[in-house]
């Protein structure tokens, strides 16, 4: 198939120029670029007015997060003009190793988004708790190196082992030397930085302030602008760039964790290439920021730009990057007005079927009792924020207070540890989730137990995703049987069926300032302040010791 795109404007990555040319596409490449172009047997594409650049690439993002497997995330994002992402798979891999891993990748060669790979540095994320894989370490990932999907090491969450050189992280990214080892800073330090960065860490999408993203870049470390559906960083940072003209080729965009209704709401990589643009930025600029250098970062020497031999990966998008109007992937037009040109709720293939991760033991009404020990403290959830508060309460009457129970699922254990939660609301039943960053325990909360016991029972049939008991039934489940984390439907779909539950949730007197699920889903990340409740307690991270 051969297009001549005419009329638009052609943003350069490399050299930050925009020029009027034509593009011709042909063979799947970028044929030629300039004016005058022999077009014989082309289909003419109309671009007058439009900005014609690389197909954006996310350079940080876990799949796993938009709750739909691989082909369907990049259907998803592919209307947004996003043609590639780099994957941190480490919710799959905390779950099932290097077995999980193995599955995922052939999952992501399905995807019409191009998927690359960096191999989970931090399985587990801490010791504190349980997770299915056990430890992924260096030996686990020398079958993967060499595989043309993997482009780095993931982010390195246990940034102390890095900056003093514990054997098992140098083992990691001595793996990796020479490539790209993303990094990820949060709760650390500022004193460590220089070491962290010492130890061979490239980069950091965790900058939550202009004053962070300085102290990286003067570590020379490359700054990944991130914009996702919690962390909202973008804004801060693009004016931290502009106000002290920093080296564009130091930085990238990525989303890290986007929800399917957030990009269905605001787009992709686009909503930050449309938020430079306001800013300021020029289109040279951004297709830099958003294409050219994750393309160099990860050494995917075969795209990122608008030049003659080069993949025809490409958008063509309004001058305020606010209307995506064409997208090319391999020189074909498979979206327009951010609608796919194909139907993605067909599949051809026949579905894959998932082995259930989710090895709950059983329960019943009476264990879900809080200790003695924890009478009178509750987690307290903050409306809008993953971070929790320690709070002091008179016990299970007061008011708005429920059962919060973490249980091990991956069958290593049996573990189940219960709390007080204030601040969820639910009132004759109870809601439960398989997804619960990082070691993806089984999480439930309930204003009873026999409801709690129920929704878990559920939880394990289905292989995982979300359940609600009320009144001794079920009310309403969305099963996730891929590792208990990813339904295997549409990304339409799944988005549905999503919302779906949340209407339920809420409909049961669940806190309208928070998502029922998601927040549950964070409830037992001890890497977040304050307290969490793990499969092996309740937690203070404040006091780094268990209550």
């Amino acid at each position: 198939m051969k297009y001549i795109l005419k009329g638009g404007f052609v943003a350069d990555g490399e050299t930050r120029e925009v020029k009027r040319a034509d593009v011709l596409i042909s063979d799947g490449l970028v044929a030629a670029v300039g004016s005058g172009i022999a077009a014989d047997g082309a289909e003419s594409v109309d671009c007058t007015g439009l900005i014609v650049a690389a197909g954006f690439i996310d350079a940080h993002v876990h799949i796993e997060s938009g709750m739909v497997l691989p082909e369907a995330f990049g259907e998803a994002i592919l209307p947004f003009g996003t043609t590639a992402i780099v994957a941190d798979p480490h919710e799959v891999v905390n779950v099932a190793g290097a077995a999980g891993l193995r599955e995922f990748m052939q999952e992501c060669g399905k995807s019409p988004a191009d998927v690359f790979i960096c191999l989970p540095s931090g399985v587990p994320a801490t010791p504190l708790d349980t997770n299915g894989a056990g430890k992924f370490l260096a030996a686990d990932m020398k079958e993967f190196v060499g595989d043309p999907m993997v482009v780095g090491l993931g982010e390195v969450m246990c940034f102390r082992d890095a900056a003093e050189g514990k054997p098992e992280m140098a083992d990691k990214i001595a793996l990796f030397k020479g490539r790209t080892i993303d990094g990820h800073t949060s709760g650390m330090p500022e004193s460590m930085l220089p070491a962290y960065a010492a130890a061979g860490v490239n980069n950091d999408h965790e900058c939550a302030s202009k004053e962070a993203m300085y102290a990286r870049y003067a570590c020379g470390m490359n700054i990944y602008v991130r914009e996702g559906s919690a962390a909202r960083n973008a804004s801060e940072l693009l004016d931290g760039i502009k106000e002290r003209d920093l080296d564009l080729s130091r930085f990238a965009f990525c989303t890290d964790d986007k929800h399917l209704a957030t990009i269905a709401a605001e787009g992709h990589i686009s909503y930050i290439a449309a938020m430079a643009r306001a800013k300021g930025f020029g289109w040279g600029e951004i297709a830099c920021m958003s294409s050219y250098n994750p393309a160099r970062y990860y050494g995917l020497t075969d795209r990122g730009n608008v030049r003659e031999g080069l993949r025809a990966d490409l958008v063509a998008v309004s001058d305020d990057g606010r209307e995506v109007r064409y997208v090319f992937k391999d020189g074909r037009l498979v979206a327009k007005d951010a609608k796919l040109l194909f139907d993605g709720d067909k599949k051809t293939d026949e579905p894959h079927v998932f082995e259930n991760t989710v090895h709950l033991r059983d329960f019943s009404p009476e264990d879900f009792r809080v200790p003695e020990r924890l009478e009178h403290i509750a987690l307290k959830l903050v409306d809008g924020q993953l971070l929790t508060e320690k709070a002091c309460i008179a016990g299970r009457e007061e008011n708005g207070v429920n059962l919060l129970a973490t249980a091990e699922r991956h069958g290593r254990n049996g573990n189940l540890s219960v709390c007080y939660i204030a601040g969820y609301g639910i009132c004759g039943g109870a809601v439960a989730t398989s997804i619960s960053h990082d070691s993806h325990n089984a999480v439930c909360a309930g204003d009873n137990g026999a409801d709690m016991a129920l929704a878990l029972a559920r939880l394990r049939d289905i292989g995982g995703g979300y359940v609600i008991a009320a009144d001794g039934k079920i009310a309403g489940e969305l099963p996730m049987p891929a590792f208990g984390l990813m339904a295997t439907g549409s990304a339409a779909e799944v988005a549905e069926g999503i919302a779906r539950m949340e209407r339920i949730a809420h409909s049961m007197g669940v806190n309208p300032g928070i998502d029922a699920f998601t927040t549950l889903s964070f409830v037992a990340l001890p890497v977040i302040p304050r307290l969490r409740l793990l499969d092996t307690g309740l937690y203070d991270t404040g006091e780094e010791k268990f209550l």
